[in-house]
């Protein structure tokens, strides 16, 4: 008698554009559908998934939006390691891109998943699919499977206990991921949320805040991603960093926003006093392109 083999988390789910939704001036919420969505994990937090456009989904006006090699086929179900096999396999001509980002709504019982797309200028090669996409779209998702139960690959927000007091700190890429780690705090939570953008106006909420949670919006200083921020962290640490210091392990700070700037903003939060393991930082992009565009 053989035993089936554990599924692999994560997994490639091969899905297609159910909708999709103009939010604000600079987002846009696309709803991906397949079967095999069942299985995604809901695990929520700050998840991330990797997309993989269709060759000539980085070109917003161009009409070749096909598929090359085995990605021409069925696929579904595939570990990231044959994946990624594949696509070094092709050509650099035939190359399909892949781009992370975090998933903003999983509903396994719908066989649906939520992506929010920040349509920055000039348009990065996913921003550029999501702002076009329409109905039966295909676009492969990398992502977990719930029957792996493997609640680690992909998240960050990892504190070693429930946070009494948090910080999480980003720029427009970062807002479905600080609304899946706020979804997840306890009512009693305190702290600060603080959000950059070029327009804070054209930002989606930030939603299910415990009331003790502050959320700010500041305004990029053109041309200096995580200036702004920088600037924040400074008043954070004149008013806030004692509270956060007196909780001990019980506090957590979360940075997300472009690479080059994380490291300052988070030697920003570890100079007034925080251990630096109680202080997570990713890079989500990169202002000269060479990362993922979210």
């Amino acid at each position: 008698m053989t035993t089936a083999p554990a599924p692999l988390s994560p997994r490639l789910f091969d899905t297609r554009v159910i909708r999709s939704n103009r939010m604000t001036r600079t987002f846009v919420r696309v709803t991906l559908g397949a079967p095999s969505l069942r299985h995604f994990a809901p695990w929520g937090l700050d998840q991330r998934v990797k997309l993989i456009l269709p060759h000539g989904g980085d070109r917003a006006t161009t009409e070749d939006r096909s598929w090359r090699g085995r990605f021409s086929e069925e696929v579904d179900g595939i570990s990231a390691p044959e994946w990624r096999a594949e696509l070094a396999r092709l050509p650099p001509a035939d190359h399909h891109l892949a781009r992370t980002y975090t998933t903003a709504a999983v509903r396994p019982g719908e066989c649906e998943i939520d992506i929010d797309f920040f349509i920055h200028h000039p348009t990065g090669p996913a921003s550029s699919w999501a702002a076009s996409a329409a109905p039966g779209d295909r676009i492969l998702v990398s992502g977990p499977d719930v029957r792996a139960d493997d609640r680690r690959h992909g998240i960050q927000w990892r504190p070693a206990e429930p946070p009494t007091v948090v910080l999480l700190l980003g720029d427009e890429t970062a807002i479905p991921a600080i609304n899946g780690i706020v979804a997840s705090l306890g009512t009693d939570t305190r702290g600060t949320v603080i959000v950059e953008a070029d327009d804070v106006h054209a930002c989606p909420p930030i939603e299910n805040v415990p009331v003790g949670v502050t959320v700010r919006h500041v305004s990029r200083d053109r041309g200096r991603p995580g200036a702004t921020l920088g600037a924040a962290i400074a008043r954070w640490a004149a008013s806030d960093a004692h509270e956060a210091r007196v909780a001990g392990t019980g506090f957590a700070a979360w940075i997300a926003a472009e690479s080059s700037a994380v490291s300052g903003l988070g030697t920003a939060v570890a100079e007034s006093g925080i251990p630096r393991e109680l202080i997570h930082r990713q890079g989500y992009w990169r202002v000269d392109g060479r990362e993922a565009s979210r």
